[in-house]
Protein backbone atom coordinates (compact mmCIF):
# COMPACT_ATOMS: atom_id res chain seq x y z
CA UNK A 1 0.00 0.00 0.00
CA UNK A 2 2.30 2.21 0.66
CA UNK A 3 4.49 1.92 -2.69
CA UNK A 4 1.43 2.42 -4.35
CA UNK A 5 1.10 5.59 -2.28
CA UNK A 6 4.74 6.95 -3.36
CA UNK A 7 3.78 5.81 -7.22
CA UNK A 8 0.82 7.37 -6.96
CA UNK A 9 2.30 10.80 -5.59
CA UNK A 10 5.09 10.54 -8.33
CA UNK A 11 2.55 10.54 -11.19
CA UNK A 12 0.31 13.00 -9.98
CA UNK A 13 4.03 15.01 -10.01
CA UNK A 14 4.72 14.20 -13.65
CA UNK A 15 1.18 14.99 -14.82
CA UNK A 16 1.23 18.58 -13.29
CA UNK A 17 4.92 18.98 -14.12
CA UNK A 18 3.71 18.07 -17.97
CA UNK A 19 0.49 19.97 -17.81
CA UNK A 20 2.76 23.14 -16.49
CA UNK A 21 5.16 22.92 -19.17
CA UNK A 22 2.36 22.49 -21.75
CA UNK A 23 0.52 25.83 -20.31
CA UNK A 24 4.03 28.00 -20.36
CA UNK A 25 4.65 26.29 -24.16
CA UNK A 26 1.44 27.58 -25.09
CA UNK A 27 1.45 31.26 -23.21
CA UNK A 28 5.56 31.40 -25.04
CA UNK A 29 4.15 30.59 -28.44
CA UNK A 30 1.35 33.34 -28.27
CA UNK A 31 3.68 36.15 -26.58
CA UNK A 32 5.23 38.06 -28.75
CA UNK A 33 8.43 40.13 -28.36
CA UNK A 34 8.11 43.16 -26.22
CA UNK A 35 11.76 43.97 -24.96
CA UNK A 36 15.02 42.96 -25.47
CA UNK A 37 16.91 43.10 -22.26
CA UNK A 38 21.20 43.06 -22.66
CA UNK A 39 23.09 42.54 -19.65
CA UNK A 40 27.31 42.54 -20.15
CA UNK A 41 28.26 39.96 -16.90
CA UNK A 42 32.15 41.45 -16.89
CA UNK A 43 31.27 45.21 -17.67
CA UNK A 44 32.70 46.43 -14.62
CA UNK A 45 36.58 45.33 -15.71
CA UNK A 46 35.81 45.46 -19.64
CA UNK A 47 33.93 47.63 -21.69
CA UNK A 48 34.73 46.90 -25.57
CA UNK A 49 30.73 46.38 -25.80
CA UNK A 50 28.17 48.45 -24.67
CA UNK A 51 24.40 47.04 -24.53
CA UNK A 52 23.85 49.20 -27.63
CA UNK A 53 26.89 47.67 -29.69
CA UNK A 54 24.73 44.42 -28.86
CA UNK A 55 21.32 45.63 -29.86
CA UNK A 56 22.73 46.97 -33.29
CA UNK A 57 24.27 43.73 -33.91
CA UNK A 58 20.85 41.78 -33.50
CA UNK A 59 18.61 44.54 -35.48
CA UNK A 60 21.06 44.65 -38.34
CA UNK A 61 21.15 40.74 -38.43
CA UNK A 62 16.75 40.31 -37.48
CA UNK A 63 14.56 42.46 -37.97
CA UNK A 64 11.31 40.77 -36.83
CA UNK A 65 11.94 40.81 -33.59
CA UNK A 66 10.07 43.63 -31.56
CA UNK A 67 6.13 42.98 -32.34
CA UNK A 68 6.85 39.25 -33.48
CA UNK A 69 5.70 36.22 -31.47
CA UNK A 70 8.89 34.94 -29.21
CA UNK A 71 8.22 31.60 -31.09
CA UNK A 72 9.40 32.71 -34.08
CA UNK A 73 12.84 34.23 -32.56
CA UNK A 74 15.63 31.97 -33.59
CA UNK A 75 18.23 32.15 -30.78
CA UNK A 76 20.85 30.24 -31.77
CA UNK A 77 21.03 32.04 -34.90
CA UNK A 78 21.14 34.95 -33.11
CA UNK A 79 24.14 33.73 -30.74
CA UNK A 80 26.19 32.57 -33.59
CA UNK A 81 25.44 36.32 -35.11
CA UNK A 82 26.67 38.15 -31.93
CA UNK A 83 29.64 35.66 -31.14
CA UNK A 84 30.99 37.04 -34.69
CA UNK A 85 31.76 40.25 -32.91
CA UNK A 86 35.79 39.82 -31.92
CA UNK A 87 35.46 41.12 -28.32
CA UNK A 88 32.26 38.61 -27.64
CA UNK A 89 33.44 35.44 -26.10
CA UNK A 90 29.71 34.15 -25.75
CA UNK A 91 26.25 35.26 -25.98
CA UNK A 92 23.79 33.25 -24.40
CA UNK A 93 19.78 34.00 -25.27
CA UNK A 94 16.59 33.03 -23.75
CA UNK A 95 12.79 33.96 -24.07
CA UNK A 96 10.45 34.92 -20.89
CA UNK A 97 6.80 33.90 -20.54
CA UNK A 98 6.16 38.40 -19.76
CA UNK A 99 7.68 38.90 -23.79
CA UNK A 100 11.61 39.43 -22.97
CA UNK A 101 14.01 38.40 -25.20
CA UNK A 102 17.30 38.41 -22.70
CA UNK A 103 20.59 38.39 -23.81
CA UNK A 104 23.32 37.43 -21.34
CA UNK A 105 27.10 38.76 -22.76
CA UNK A 106 30.65 37.68 -22.20
CA UNK A 107 33.13 39.51 -23.06
CA UNK A 108 36.87 38.31 -24.10
CA UNK A 109 39.67 39.29 -21.43
CA UNK A 110 43.03 40.57 -23.17
CA UNK A 111 45.87 39.49 -21.05
CA UNK A 112 48.23 41.22 -23.50
CA UNK A 113 48.79 44.05 -25.64
CA UNK A 114 51.42 43.58 -28.62
CA UNK A 115 52.67 46.34 -30.46
CA UNK A 116 54.79 44.49 -33.31
CA UNK A 117 57.91 45.78 -35.34
CA UNK A 118 55.90 47.48 -37.87
CA UNK A 119 54.36 49.44 -35.22
CA UNK A 120 50.67 47.28 -35.51
CA UNK A 121 48.84 47.30 -32.26
CA UNK A 122 46.29 44.76 -30.91
CA UNK A 123 45.57 42.14 -28.00
CA UNK A 124 45.81 38.69 -27.05
CA UNK A 125 42.97 37.05 -25.22
CA UNK A 126 43.15 34.40 -21.93
CA UNK A 127 43.02 31.66 -25.08
CA UNK A 128 45.16 33.23 -27.90
CA UNK A 129 42.42 35.34 -29.77
CA UNK A 130 43.66 38.23 -31.68
CA UNK A 131 41.37 41.01 -30.96
CA UNK A 132 41.68 44.48 -32.59
CA UNK A 133 42.57 48.13 -30.07
CA UNK A 134 39.61 49.19 -29.90
CA UNK A 135 38.84 53.16 -30.45
CA UNK A 136 36.08 53.07 -26.93
CA UNK A 137 38.29 51.18 -24.17
CA UNK A 138 41.66 50.63 -23.25
CA UNK A 139 42.55 47.68 -21.35
CA UNK A 140 45.49 48.07 -18.72
CA UNK A 141 47.55 44.80 -19.35
CA UNK A 142 50.44 43.77 -19.93
CA UNK A 143 52.49 45.27 -23.32
CA UNK A 144 55.10 43.67 -25.73
CA UNK A 145 56.97 45.48 -27.99
CA UNK A 146 60.39 45.36 -30.40
CA UNK A 147 61.24 42.52 -32.46
CA UNK A 148 57.93 40.74 -32.98
CA UNK A 149 57.14 39.03 -36.55
CA UNK A 150 53.71 36.95 -36.08
CA UNK A 151 53.38 33.94 -38.33
CA UNK A 152 49.86 34.96 -39.36
CA UNK A 153 47.91 38.02 -40.97
CA UNK A 154 45.90 39.35 -37.68
CA UNK A 155 43.47 40.34 -39.87
CA UNK A 156 42.51 36.99 -41.26
CA UNK A 157 43.45 35.08 -38.25
CA UNK A 158 41.23 34.50 -34.95
CA UNK A 159 43.51 32.47 -32.42
CA UNK A 160 47.34 32.63 -32.58
CA UNK A 161 47.11 28.47 -32.62
CA UNK A 162 45.34 28.66 -36.42
CA UNK A 163 48.47 29.12 -37.34
CA UNK A 164 50.71 26.43 -38.51
CA UNK A 165 53.39 25.22 -35.20
CA UNK A 166 56.45 28.05 -35.85
CA UNK A 167 59.40 25.99 -37.45
CA UNK A 168 62.15 28.92 -36.75
CA UNK A 169 62.98 31.09 -33.82
CA UNK A 170 61.79 34.52 -34.85
CA UNK A 171 58.17 33.09 -35.44
CA UNK A 172 58.19 31.33 -31.90
CA UNK A 173 57.99 34.44 -30.83
CA UNK A 174 54.61 35.23 -30.09
CA UNK A 175 53.68 32.01 -28.80
CA UNK A 176 55.97 32.52 -26.15
CA UNK A 177 55.00 36.10 -25.56
CA UNK A 178 51.33 34.25 -25.02
CA UNK A 179 52.71 31.82 -22.67
CA UNK A 180 54.66 34.63 -20.37
CA UNK A 181 51.12 37.08 -20.53
CA UNK A 182 49.59 34.06 -19.04
CA UNK A 183 51.63 33.57 -16.59
CA UNK A 184 52.05 36.61 -15.39
CA UNK A 185 48.25 37.72 -15.38
CA UNK A 186 47.55 34.97 -13.12
CA UNK A 187 49.74 35.58 -10.84
CA UNK A 188 49.19 38.73 -8.13
CA UNK A 189 52.38 39.43 -7.75
CA UNK A 190 53.78 39.60 -11.54
CA UNK A 191 50.43 41.07 -12.75
CA UNK A 192 50.88 43.95 -10.22
CA UNK A 193 55.09 44.53 -10.99
CA UNK A 194 55.48 43.51 -14.66
CA UNK A 195 54.17 46.23 -16.95
CA UNK A 196 56.02 46.06 -20.33
CA UNK A 197 58.00 42.95 -22.30
CA UNK A 198 60.50 43.83 -24.60
CA UNK A 199 61.57 41.25 -27.59
CA UNK A 200 65.44 42.50 -28.34
CA UNK A 201 67.31 41.42 -31.56
CA UNK A 202 68.48 38.34 -30.41
CA UNK A 203 64.94 37.27 -29.45
CA UNK A 204 65.19 37.39 -26.16
CA UNK A 205 63.04 38.88 -23.21
CA UNK A 206 63.53 42.19 -21.21
CA UNK A 207 61.04 43.14 -18.47
CA UNK A 208 60.15 46.51 -17.51
CA UNK A 209 59.23 46.73 -13.94
CA UNK A 210 56.41 48.74 -12.05
CA UNK A 211 58.18 49.52 -8.69
CA UNK A 212 61.93 49.82 -9.38
CA UNK A 213 64.50 51.63 -11.73
CA UNK A 214 65.71 48.49 -13.41
CA UNK A 215 65.51 46.05 -16.34
CA UNK A 216 64.84 42.62 -15.90
CA UNK A 217 66.62 40.44 -18.35
CA UNK A 218 64.29 37.20 -18.73
CA UNK A 219 66.91 35.72 -21.86
CA UNK A 220 64.83 32.75 -23.63
CA UNK A 221 61.65 31.42 -22.66
CA UNK A 222 63.14 28.10 -21.36
CA UNK A 223 62.77 27.17 -17.76
CA UNK A 224 60.89 31.08 -17.22
CA UNK A 225 58.90 29.90 -13.74
CA UNK A 226 62.19 28.87 -12.53
CA UNK A 227 63.78 32.37 -13.35
CA UNK A 228 60.56 34.35 -11.63
CA UNK A 229 60.65 32.44 -8.70
CA UNK A 230 64.81 33.15 -8.53
CA UNK A 231 63.47 36.97 -9.10
CA UNK A 232 60.77 36.53 -6.44
CA UNK A 233 63.15 35.70 -3.78
CA UNK A 234 65.93 38.83 -5.07
CA UNK A 235 62.94 40.61 -4.25
CA UNK A 236 61.59 39.19 -0.82
CA UNK A 237 64.97 38.61 1.02
CA UNK A 238 66.89 40.96 -1.10
CA UNK A 239 65.81 44.46 -2.45
CA UNK A 240 63.50 44.59 1.21
CA UNK A 241 66.62 45.07 2.78
CA UNK A 242 69.08 46.84 0.09
CA UNK A 243 66.91 49.72 -1.28
CA UNK A 244 65.20 48.90 -5.06
CA UNK A 245 67.08 51.42 -6.68
CA UNK A 246 70.34 49.92 -6.61
CA UNK A 247 70.57 47.97 -9.35
CA UNK A 248 70.28 49.33 -12.80
CA UNK A 249 69.94 45.18 -14.63
CA UNK A 250 68.84 41.89 -13.11
CA UNK A 251 70.19 39.47 -15.21
CA UNK A 252 68.32 35.49 -14.89
CA UNK A 253 69.04 34.16 -18.12
CA UNK A 254 72.04 32.14 -16.60
CA UNK A 255 71.38 28.93 -14.82
CA UNK A 256 71.48 28.82 -10.87
CA UNK A 257 72.42 32.32 -10.38
CA UNK A 258 71.46 36.14 -10.71
CA UNK A 259 73.84 38.38 -12.40
CA UNK A 260 72.85 42.04 -10.84
CA UNK A 261 74.68 45.40 -12.40
CA UNK A 262 74.71 48.31 -9.99
CA UNK A 263 74.03 51.48 -11.28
Amino acid sequence: MRKLKIMLLWLGIIAYLVFVLGFVSGKMNEQVCEKISVKIIDSLTNRFVSQGDVLDIIFDGESRLLGYPLSTINTLNLEKLITNEPFIKSARLYKTVNGVLNVDIKQRRPILRVINRKGKSYYLDQEGFVLPVSAKFTSRVLVANGYISEPFIEESTRSIFDAEVPANRRNSVIYELYELASFISGSDLWSAQIAQIYVNGQYEYEMIPRVGAHVIYLGDARNYEVKFRKLEALYLYGFNHIGWNKYEIINLKYENQIVCTKR
